[in-house]
């Protein structure tokens, strides 16, 4: 009998070798390059990311039984409600005490159209003021549904073709990962399926912006900032950055006077057609700007893990100072923090003097640390700041997960403690402990040491604030506040993830000051230079 070929042992020997230094999540896309059954990686990730998310649905949300006033479901099914059943005109000054509209138009437009198919199904379930509470099976699966075929149609779609695009300088295994991660990160599942809300169509409009900044069709661009701005106000996170790169491509274009024309067109129109029901009366659009901008509402509310209310527990500026002093002095603070990012980025994107443009690839990655950091700015130092922000900056963190593997990581995780006393009252405990395990499992961790792309320094630090996030969720569970602190271990929360927060801030905007970018020149140079 003739000796076996020593070949495939090699190969064997030498695909586990390769695959001993990934991740665990890139292992299976490993799996299945060498199986030859690349064409099941993104319907297995698709299905495998619906199927976590109804498992997620069939937990709590935000008010529920819980009456008279409820909570955030309620809220978006009471929308639906009312702008079925009323006028345009009267959509902002209904009822404002029940869970008034507060959201931009594109919002009252998305709740009027799921509204109408829910009447269609069944009446009962958007009868106005006959339905408030309404909690039956049928009109809760309605309900989640309707998050689901959103994010599918809006979200999904974006993240897919962005990072499968050219501009990603990837691998297929590390783009495959990438997307599952993204689909999988347990921040946005656990708000938009658990709690719920309608997060993922904003920020599936910011991933479009992305996109199509990177085809360099900057009107279409343009159109998707304005689209994810008018679903809801806080996309105004991003505004400063958006800005600041289309400007720098009118200053970089030839027809940069056109182009600047062309954008203001852009959003002219695209605000005009949103607000035309209202557009025929300055009081409609005077309530609408009241209603979405609500600034008497103070400068945070509850417990959100930003610098004012991490600063509440030494100086009690709410008490010191009256809203509009605490209104500009968050704009001031604001506007310092995300003033050098937002100017680096114009001016690395412009650099009309050197006769050199930014390959796509870089563009686009610089906008997206812009994004990150912008948003942080905002999260950390701005007004009325909600726990659920912080959705905001880890949409662009994760577009950065090839470049910032376990700073992205280490980003989620802190997100989400930062976020579990939120859950904890929408009882999502166990969603939440599922999701925070399975995310550090497959992305890497302090309990992954294989990943030998992070740093030990890192790894070290991770491990600890992992201990410290967990000694704080053993001591909630198990050893009760003191009577005279009761809000002792969300304080906790707060302070730490505050912290950390603001490290990665610095981090990323000391990222971004410091990347390396690669420039081709441009032809209008070589011509001067022939």
């Amino acid at each position: 009998m003739a000796p076996s070929s020593p070949q495939p042992q090699a190969r064997q020997a030498a695909s586990a070798s390769r695959r001993a230094g990934v991740i665990p999540v890139e292992r299976w896309f490993w799996f299945l390059a060498e199986e030859n059954a690349q064409g099941i990686a993104l319907p297995v990730t698709l299905l495998f990311a619906l199927l976590v998310r109804w498992c997620v649905a069939l937990h709590g949300y935000s008010g529920q039984g819980s009456p008279p006033i409820y909570g955030d479901y309620e809220a978006q099914r009471h929308w639906m409600e009312l702008t079925v059943h009323l006028p345009p005109s009267q959509w902002y000054f209904y009822d404002l005490s029940y869970w008034g509209l507060d959201y931009p138009p594109l919002t009252a437009f998305q709740s009027w159209a799921c509204g109408w198919v829910a009447h269609l199904i069944n009446p009962s379930w958007v009868a106005l003021d006959q339905s408030r509470g309404i909690e039956t099976h049928t009109s809760k699966l309605f309900m989640r549904s309707t998050v689901l075929v959103l994010e599918a149609l809006i979200y999904v779609p974006a993240v897919v073709l962005l990072l499968q695009s050219r501009q990603i300088q990837a691998n297929w295994i590390a783009k495959q990962a990438a997307i599952f991660s993204v689909l999988l990160q347990p921040c946005l599942i656990l708000i938009d399926h658990g709690h719920f809300q309608y997060n993922a169509v904003m920020l599936g409009f910011l991933v479009w912006t992305v996109y199509f900044a990177a085809r360099e069709q900057y009107l279409v661009m343009a159109a998707c900032f304005c689209c994810s701005l008018m679903f809801k106000q806080m996309a105004l996170y991003f505004a400063p950055a958006v800005f600041a790169f289309l400007l720098a491509k009118c200053f970089r274009s030839p027809y940069g006077v056109r182009l600047f024309v062309q954008l203001g067109l852009v959003v002219i129109v695209t605000f005009g057609v949103m607000l035309l029901p209202w557009m025929g009366s300055s009081a409609q659009l005077q309530q609408i700007l009241f209603r979405v901008f609500p600034v008497a509402r103070g400068l945070y509310e509850d417990k959100v893990a930003n610098v004012w209310c991490a600063a509440n527990v030494a100086v009690k500026l709410r008490s010191m100072f009256a809203a509009p002093v605490l209104l500009r002095l968050a704009a001031a603070a604001t506007s310092v923090a995300f003033a050098p990012s937002c100017i680096h980025l114009f001016l690395a994107v412009k650099r009309a003097v050197s006769g050199q443009a930014l390959v796509a690839a870089d563009a686009v990655k610089l906008l997206c640390y812009a994004l990150v950091n912008c948003s942080l700015a905002f999260f950390l130092f701005s007004f009325q700041v909600h726990e659920k922000s912080i959705l905001l900056p880890l949409a662009p963190a994760l577009l950065l997960i090839h470049e910032e593997p376990w700073a992205v990581n280490w980003f989620v995780q802190v997100a989400l403690f930062s976020m579990y006393p939120l859950l904890f009252k929408d009882g999502l405990q166990i969603p939440y402990w599922v999701m925070a395990v399975g995310w550090s499992m497959l992305r890497s961790c302090p309990a992954c040491p294989a990943d030998k792309r992070t740093p030990l320094a890192v790894l070290n630090a991770q491990w600890v604030s992992t201990l410290v996030m967990v000694a704080i969720h053993v001591a909630n569970m198990y050893v009760p506040p003191p009577p005279s602190l009761p809000d002792l271990y969300v304080v906790l929360n707060v302070v730490f993830s505050c912290t950390m927060f603001v490290l990665f801030f610095a981090y990323f905007n000391y990222r971004q000051l410091t990347l390396s970018l690669v420039r081709v020149r441009t032809t209008r140079s070589k011509k001067k230079d022939n």
